[in-house]
């Protein structure tokens, strides 16, 4: 979803981009929980906002609402980018893909907590991590596994010889590098040789040569078991992000209006992970424009992606006052 403001003058064109996706957690019904006592938990079971993107789309309405009224001193245009599928960084390359920054000259985005406490923000994060999300799929052949074994290909023995080699890839002596095996599936009984296997795993790596090298590993790894066992592998990329370089014009704007006008705090912090924002950023830069990724601090109950995760709500009126005043002095450039 895309909203646009155009004040019909001469001026940027700025895109402010939130995430507005949930987890598959199951939320805390501990009465403590303040989302629970105060009547706002997910009423999706298995599913919650733990996380903060509610948060983010939270601030986003806010800015619309502020840009809104302040519309006749502002000029050019502002876009603000609400967007699904952070989680899993699958939403962001269709977003990039379909050209709506490509005329963007400034480019802002931000995510809430990040371990970052209330009161301070973080303009230059480091260590993003580039990462790509794969599926692999085993393809063997059935068989009864007591009359005739030997007729079947087991695409379970397979997978399962798999997530032991990709957990023994060397790591890479240029920087940060990480592999996860998420979750592994096959097999349809015990007297039955499994005739397929599907497994979902992430790589990361401190840049794009050492993610490249982790996800080569992978796909080598995983022909050669399937040519072991006697299977056929496929994979398919599900997700991706790439490390993360702001613009230091656009870091100094924000410190000063953070520290300034809000009286925020200017800390340093470690991203640690991965967030398909970097994927809006570069193509941004690739335009000619602009761009920074900020974490605003904020108190946290519980940790990201945890059951009884909540934030220190101070943090949205921050938000909307510092993305609305860096509208406002980008326009007066």
């Amino acid at each position: 979803c895309v909203a646009l403001l155009e004040t019909g003058r001469p001026g940027p064109t700025i895109a402010l981009r939130f995430d507005i996706d949930c987890v598959a957690v199951h939320e805390s019904e501990a009465p403590q929980h303040r989302p629970q006592a105060a009547g706002f938990a997910s009423r999706h079971p298995g599913c919650m906002h733990a996380c903060g993107h509610d948060g983010h789309m939270t601030i986003g309405l806010g800015v619309a609402q502020t840009l809104y009224a302040l519309r006749d001193r502002l000029c050019g245009t502002v876009k603000l980018l609400f967007q699904p599928a952070e989680e899993g960084v699958r939403g962001a390359k269709p977003v990039a893909e379909g050209g709506i920054l490509d005329d963007v000259d400034y480019f802002l985005s931000a995510h809430i907590g990040m371990g970052v406490p209330s009161g301070e923000i973080v303009v230059d994060p480091r260590d993003f991590l580039c990462t790509t999300k794969l599926d692999l799929r085993f393809f063997g052949a059935p068989a009864h596994a007591g009359m005739m074994p030997q007729g079947g290909a087991n695409a379970l023995a397979g997978a399962c010889h798999c997530v032991t080699q990709l957990l023994a890839i060397p790591r890479h002596s240029a920087g940060m590098s990480r592999i996860n095996i998420g979750t592994l599936r096959a097999g349809e009984g015990r007297n039955v040789i499994p005739a397929y296997a599907e497994m979902q795993l992430e790589v990361r790596g401190e840049n794009r040569a050492i993610n490249d090298y982790m996800q080569q590993q992978v796909l080598r790894i995983a022909e050669g078991i399937a040519q072991s066992f006697a299977l056929r592998v496929e994979h398919q990329v599900m997700g991706s992000a790439v490390d993360l370089h702001n613009d230091a014009t656009l870091m100094t704007l924000v410190a000063d209006i953070a520290s300034q006008q809000l009286d925020l705090r200017i800390g340093e912090a470690s991203f640690g992970g991965s967030e398909d924002a970097t994927l809006l950023v570069e193509r941004v830069q690739a335009h000619g424009g602009q761009a920074a990724y900020i974490v605003l601090g904020a108190d946290l109950t519980a940790g990201h992606h945890q059951s009884a995760f909540d934030f220190d709500e101070a943090v949205l009126g921050q938000g909307v006052a510092l993305f609305s005043a860096c509208v406002e002095r980008l326009c007066q450039r």
